[in-house]
């Protein structure tokens, strides 16, 4: 169900995100996603930057904090990265929405705990250690807030914690939350 990563070797910043986008673009910008051939994924729903939706730039890239001094203080940064684990993985991403009936994909829906506290649905593709999340915008729109390879235990834990919890209706926030 999911190609190989993609080889990555050789290439470097700037130059790998010009190797990168046009799989973002055949996947999300030449021709329309819809997850359960319904609900449009719209890949510009936060805009442009440098040329490119902002969501490529967030799949593949990790924010990473950096301690900088500035005005004689130190100061924390955070800056978005080139992640190779991510970007390797870019073609997962519509392959995970396409096929997210999959035995391989945990489907769950889970209410964040920061900002607007949306309800947002996980497509786990839990033998692969990686996540695409989506977030419905009105009856037939969403958006993909983010994609990641997991790299730590204690996160693969919680997904596995957030997917039982889920399965087994122990979330009443989430009772009747489905898209679908």
């Amino acid at each position: 169900m999911l190609s190989a990563p993609l080889n990555l070797t050789g290439h470097t910043e700037p130059d790998v995100f010009n190797v990168l986008y046009p799989y973002f673009y055949r996947d999300f910008v030449a021709a329309p996603t819809y997850l359960n051939g319904s609900i449009f994924v719209d890949p510009a729903a936060h805009g442009h930057r440098d040329g490119k939706e902002e969501i490529f730039w967030h799949i593949t890239t990790r924010e990473q904090s950096r301690k900088v001094k500035q005005g004689g203080r130190m100061q924390t940064i955070k800056l978005r990265l080139f992640d190779p684990d991510r970007s390797a993985r870019i073609e997962w991403v519509k392959q995970i929405i396409d096929h997210h009936r999959h035995p391989d994909i945990r489907l769950f829906y889970r209410k964040e705990s920061k900002g607007k506290k949306p309800i947002r649905m996980y497509l786990w593709a839990h033998q692969y250690d990686f996540v695409v999340i989506v977030q419905k915008l009105g009856r037939s729109d969403a958006y993909l807030v983010t994609s990641f390879y997991i790299t730590e235990t204690y996160k693969r834990n919680s997904y596995q914690t957030w997917y039982n919890d889920y399965v087994s209706g122990n979330r009443p926030e989430l009772l009747n939350c489905e898209w679908f």
